[in-house]
């Protein structure tokens, strides 16, 4: 497992990725392509600050997403997730 001084979890990427997602992004389901755990966004773990930041699951450490903002554009890699689920609001229920 990887530890950094300027580690967080997930929650912390909520306000850079709202600014691409219209809901909740805390709460989307993110599956791992190393080894299939299944964690919302919220519980991974957040290495970086908002210019760069990796977001690692939390049961094995591979990178999960990637997310850059820079030059007023915000670049989201997620090739690290085989899924990711997303909520639907309870008015498209």
């Amino acid at each position: 497992m990887i530890t950094d001084a300027r580690t967080a979890d997930g929650n912390a990427v909520a306000g850079p990725l709202s600014q691409i997602f219209a809901f909740d992004v805390t709460r989307m389901i993110v599956t791992c392509s190393a080894c299939g755990s299944e964690s919302p966004l919220g519980a991974l773990r957040l290495y970086g600050d908002t210019m760069g930041m990796v977001l690692r699951c939390v049961r094995c450490g591979e990178v999960n997403l990637r997310a850059l903002q820079f030059n007023g554009i915000i670049s989201l890699d997620a090739r690290g997730a085989t899924r990711m689920t997303f909520p639907l609001p309870a008015n498209l229920r």
